[in-house]
């Protein structure tokens, strides 16, 4: 039971670290219908890796931010909140649609 356990814990910290932010940043730098979801999909791995270490690496050596679990999961929750709000930010809403302001 422990070994089932621990691999379910290994397939979703690969896909949290791996797979997440690279998915969330995709959407960013490519329209919904621009590419097809292959390429999403080898693009996100692709973003990941290159996104979630820079960012650590960074963290650790300007502002001296410890390389920890707890760390590593905010840098990536940061990484893939910061994709979703541009992308939402992008999106065909404006500050009139959202609060019903019809402009002559």
């Amino acid at each position: 039971m422990v070994e089932i356990l621990d691999i379910i814990r290994m397939i979703s910290g690969s896909v949290f670290v791996l797979f997440l932010p690279g998915f969330a940043w995709s959407f960013v730098f490519f329209k919904k219908d621009e590419i097809d979801w292959i390429e999403r999909i080898a693009l996100s791995f692709g973003l990941s890796i290159a996104f979630v270490p820079l960012a650590v690496f960074w963290l650790n050596y300007f502002l001296g931010v410890k390389i920890n679990l707890l760390n590593v999961s905010i840098v990536i929750l940061v990484l893939t909140g910061t994709a979703a709000a541009i992308y939402m930010r992008k999106g065909k809403y404006t500050l009139n649609d959202l609060y019903n302001i019809k402009t002559p």
